[in-house]
């Protein structure tokens, strides 16, 4: 039989500092986010960017603004919001879909929302920073440079959004 001994305080903290770097680097490698499909195209918005995800609003024109990008402003959940349209932003053609699917996903902060149109939201996803992929020249020079990596997902794979390349775009189109 082995004689086990006590572990003396500085062994504890030295045990505990360990496990506790090894546990944020895990953190720091995990990405979350919340899947969403416009057209064909799917997009991973970063969950903690994502104030909510609610059903599709129809937007309000605002007068004498014209970018094509500027769909109008949704009063969401009692929160007004200036709502964009993604696939304009990003280069592609696409006209929301209007089924039940529909939804709105809402970015920024309290009092700065802004809006996005989506065909459908199916959750979250979750993975690991190694498994991202560096976007394909082509998706990384389209999109106005919103999407600089990949996620695996159920679907293939998703763009993630850099939600704040996308909202300073989306600032520059309500001014223009």
């Amino acid at each position: 039989m082995t004689e086990h001994r006590a572990l003396t305080q500085a062994e504890l903290e030295a045990n505990a500092q360990a496990f506790a770097r090894v546990i944020e680097r895990e953190r720091a490698t995990d990405v979350h986010a919340v899947l969403a499909r416009v057209g064909s195209s799917w997009f991973a918005v970063p969950a903690a960017r994502v104030l909510r995800v609610t059903r599709a609003v129809t937007p309000h024109r605002i007068p004498h603004r014209t970018h094509r990008a500027l769909r109008g402003l949704a009063n969401i959940d009692g929160e007004v919001a200036i709502v964009m349209d993604l696939a304009s932003l990003c280069g592609f053609g696409w006209s929301p879909s209007g089924t039940g699917a529909a939804r709105m996903i809402v970015v920024g902060e309290r009092g700065a929302a802004w809006a996005f149109e989506a065909d459908e939201v199916p959750g979250t996803v979750a993975g690991s920073a190694q498994d991202l992929l560096a976007a394909p020249l082509t998706v990384a020079a389209s999109g106005a440079g919103f999407t600089k990596h990949l996620m695996p997902c159920a679907t293939g794979h998703a763009g993630i959004l850099d939600v704040d390349a996308l909202l300073a775009a989306c600032a520059e189109a309500v001014r223009a």
